[in-house]
């Protein structure tokens, strides 16, 4: 669609349409439902788990590699 041809249809639109057009969306914002606050904890708390067993094996691997020097 050309310049031209969205000025035009601007100029026949409603005044409903235009404000329709023009809100803001943030307007139509809704707050996450329970089961989506639920499954965002969860997921929180499975990418808190996978840190620590990382942390945790790689700590692992230090140890050992230490212990292999120590030989």
């Amino acid at each position: 669609m050309s310049k031209m041809e969205k000025a035009k249809a601007r100029q026949n639109e409603t005044s409903a349409e235009y404000f329709r057009r023009s809100r803001p969306k943030f307007l139509d914002w809704e707050p996450p439902t329970e089961e989506e606050r639920l499954q965002e904890v969860k997921a929180r708390r499975e990418a808190k788990q996978r840190e620590l067993d990382k942390v945790t094996r790689l700590e692992k691997e230090r140890q050992a590699a230490k212990k292999a020097a120590r030989k």
